[in-house]
Formats: structure tokens, sequence, C-alpha cells
């Protein structure tokens, strides 16, 4: 099973890139786990960790991902 969690910054209302996110990632296949903020997220975070896997910071990177992102994550 594929497992994502994404940290995503709720002080800067980051809850409707999650839900965009969350929507693409699932319409690839419908059983992966898909899951947010276990923790308190860190301010203006939108982090995606697939497995384990850091595969996507937006701490890093200053942006979200786009469409064509999110699906080479999982080719």
């Amino acid at each position: 099973m594929t497992n994502v969690y994404i940290e995503y910054c709720e002080k800067w209302n980051y809850k409707p890139e999650f839900d965009r996110v969350s929507k693409i990632i699932l319409s690839i296949n419908q059983s992966i786990n898909v899951q947010g903020n276990k923790s308190i997220p860190r301010t203006g975070s939108f982090e995606v960790v697939i497995n384990n896997q850091l595969v996507f910071s937006k701490l890093k990177t200053e942006r979200f991902p786009d469409e064509t992102e999110i699906y080479s994550w999982f080719s």
C-alpha cells in the first residue's frame, strides 16, 4: 500500500491545496492512503511524503506542486 502524508500550514489556510493535491492523488489510484497533519504543522509548510520519503517541499521550493509534478511521483 502507498502511504502519502501531507503536512500543510493551517495558519495560512493551505487546506484547499491539500484537498486539490489529495483529489489528484486519489484519481491516480483510490487505494492510496492520503493523510494530513498528524501533528501541529510548521508555518508555511506544504510537505509531501510518500512511503516515508520526502518528494515535495514548499519550504524549499516556495510554491505548490502542479498536476504534472504530482503525477510524476507515481510513475
